[in-house]
């Protein structure tokens, strides 16, 4: 009398899904949190007058040079806030039960699916990609660095051209080597975090260059990249990624938050006075005590419980010269 494939619904598997996992993000390495107690304030910035050398003799019964104290600029942060929240709807939680029709005991019953949690990650979630984008963006302009602390490569300048051989153009190893310089004089300090895209590992592993003088090391050293170019500190491979298309109904556009840029720099994660760092996340602290607050409440009108994930930041360069970017270190077609 009826169709039974108009009758029937068909389940939900409960111990199956299709889906992403949550990616490594990597803004907090080259931007350090540091927590701030208002809105807005301001930061000193000391010249180099400490290093100067001043007359210092002194002949007997005669008054001592006197010098100046310390001298300093003053920077400054303001903070704004980003928040986002997410909605629960009652009908949705009973619909997630064998009572609400998705479910099915002979597929396993309930399904295992965390409407609270869910929600509460994916608010999370999106403030910290945004935090991402713009720290990647801040990194990968040129226009934020000294002239002497950035270059572009290009055709045979790149890391996956290997024209030539041993001879080629590109040449890795002496990229890494300016850059390290370039810090060097502007802050003297070392380098102590390098990035470098996953999928460009591959082409700095084969460089004819780099091949050759790996010839007098042992490449099972943990350290051999660090002795070969100089670099001694932390090396990390990014490779988060985001979905550009910003609207959940529209085509998925996937673009990478690092593109094929290679970043050498200081990043120190410490408050202190007197730092070189490249960049700063100052997050004010909430009244809970916390940077990263999420709230939950009812609201009885919509049937609907809510949570809300807020930051309050302000990420900012400051100190260019403790940075140095390889643009563009592999061609668009590399990876």
């Amino acid at each position: 009398m009826y169709d039974p494939g108009t009758l029937y619904v068909d389940p939900i598997l409960s111990d199956f899904s299709v889906g992403f996992q949550d990616q490594t993000l990597y803004g907090y390495e080259f931007a350090p949190e540091t927590p701030v107690r208002t809105q807005s304030g301001s930061y000193r910035v000391f010249d180099r007058s400490a290093w100067m050398i001043y007359p210092s003799r002194r002949e007997p019964g005669t008054v001592a040079n006197e010098i100046r104290g310390a001298k300093w600029s003053q920077d400054t942060f303001s903070t704004h806030e980003h928040s986002l929240q997410v909605p629960i709807w009652d009908e949705e939680r009973q619909q997630y039960t064998s009572l609400g029709g998705l479910a099915n005991a002979v597929f396993g019953g309930d399904l295992t699916i965390d409407p609270e949690t869910d929600a509460t990650a994916l608010a999370i979630r999106s403030i910290e990609l945004e935090h991402e984008l713009i720290v990647a963006n801040a990194i990968r302009n040129t226009a934020n660095y000294p002239g002497a602390n950035t270059t572009t490569l290009s055709g045979t300048s790149q890391w996956n051209d290997y024209t030539n051989g041993t001879a080629s153009v590109s040449n890795p190893v002496a990229n890494i080597q300016t850059a390290i310089t370039a810090i060097w004089n502007a802050t003297r300090r070392y380098p102590n975090l390098m990035a470098i895209p996953t999928m460009g590992v591959q082409y700095i592993a084969n460089h004819p260059r780099v091949v050759d003088r790996f010839k007098t090391f042992n490449l099972l050293q943990p350290d051999a990249f660090q002795l070969l170019t100089g670099f001694d500190g932390r090396i990390i491979y990014v490779d988060s990624v985001y979905n550009s298309a910003q609207n959940i109904d529209a085509t998925i556009s996937v673009a990478d938050f690092w593109g094929k840029d290679v970043w050498i720099g200081l990043s120190d994660p410490t408050p202190g006075q007197k730092t070189q760092t490249f960049m700063k996340t100052f997050s004010q602290i909430y009244p809970n005590g916390g940077t990263r607050p999420v709230d939950r409440w009812r609201e009885e009108g919509r049937k609907s419980d809510l949570v809300r994930a807020s930051r309050k930041w302000d990420i900012k360069i400051v100190a260019s010269g403790a940075g140095y970017l390889i643009k563009n270190a592999f061609a668009a077609s590399a990876f």
